[in-house]
């Protein structure tokens, strides 16, 4: 006679399910650190662009950063903004947490930025 084969559906639920979630879980936790790093990489871009100009200053760069930041809507948490500027060389940082799933995961994405400054060459 064959075994009772009751309750084996509930079983593999049991063990395939939460791997499922999981599973789920990080490729939404991926996609928000990915987001984030878009967002982080707009925000450099922006305090570069002002930063750059001909008569700018690095408190341009750094509001163009922030502001830009501002705007994600509260994706983006402890952001700073840092801008370098010599006389023919502008760096811009940005570095901010990107938000998680799981209470206190959270992400520290960071990018730089490197150009030259706009001016006149005779």
């Amino acid at each position: 006679m064959g075994r009772d084969e009751r309750g084996f559906e509930t079983a593999e639920t049991a063990i395939v399910l939460p791997a499922l979630l999981l599973i789920i879980l990080a490729i939404v936790q991926g996609g928000l650190w990915y987001h984030g790093t878009n967002l982080v990489q707009a925000s450099a871009v922006n305090a570069y662009e002002a930063a750059r100009l001909y008569d700018a200053t690095t408190a341009d760069g750094i509001n163009a950063g922030a502001a830009t930041a501002d705007q994600a809507g509260g994706m983006l948490t402890n952001v700073n903004v840092n801008v370098e500027r010599t006389a023919t060389e502008v760096t811009a940082t940005v570095t901010a947490v990107t938000p998680g799933l799981i209470p206190g995961v959270n992400t520290t994405v960071t990018k730089t930025i490197t150009g030259p400054v706009e001016r006149w060459v005779p």
